[in-house]
């Protein structure tokens, strides 16, 4: 029971951190959205469909303390559903070593660029203006975000599936697919 808790429990306790205590700790501008981590890591070792909905919860309690609903909703959830696309970690496709890893960091690199770029042509057509330095605090934010993610995954995984499914895979069984 506790298992089927803990992706909630850890959205909310990033949901917490993001809106509570990092901001009165630190307000500069490489903050990284832990909230947006915790979804990617959800979306990568339990599936896309939980990453869809633990990007959703973890985006609307962002959205609803920040007085603005649905910009962090979309993307928190866009998130967590294409990284769980992208990466697929079943027991028969899954890479092993360095090269997986690294995929894991560029599919995250990816995915905040495309977000922190969305957000970026938004801010200009709002404001009418645009600086370079602003490209640069993006890229730094984009490879902090990717190396969170890739630090926090192990134990995110330890967490969610266990120590017995780390070592043989998820269920340990393989699946049957079938052909119609």
């Amino acid at each position: 029971m506790l298992r089927k808790l803990t992706p909630f429990l850890a959205t909310f306790l990033a949901v917490l951190l993001d809106t509570a205590v990092i901001p009165v700790l630190y307000h500069g501008t490489y903050t990284i959205p832990l909230t947006l981590v915790v979804a990617l890591c959800i979306g990568l070792l339990l599936g896309r469909l939980r990453g869809l909905l633990y990007g959703m919860i973890g985006g609307l309690l962002i959205d609803i303390s920040a007085g603005t609903l649905g910009t962090m909703t979309f993307f928190f959830m866009a998130v967590g559903f294409l990284v769980g696309l992208i990466v697929d970690e079943s027991k028969d496709r899954r890479p092993e070593g360095f090269r997986f890893h690294l995929r894991r960091g560029i599919v995250a690199f990816v995915l905040y660029m495309l977000g922190e770029i969305a957000f970026g042509v938004y801010r200009y057509f709002v404001t009418a203006a645009f600086s370079w330095a602003s490209v640069r605090f993006m890229l730094l934010r984009g490879l902090l975000f990717a190396a969170l993610a890739l630090a926090l995954c192990p134990l995110f995984a330890r967490i969610f599936l266990g120590k017995r499914a780390i070592r043989t895979g998820r269920s340990g069984k393989k699946r049957e697919v079938k052909h119609f």
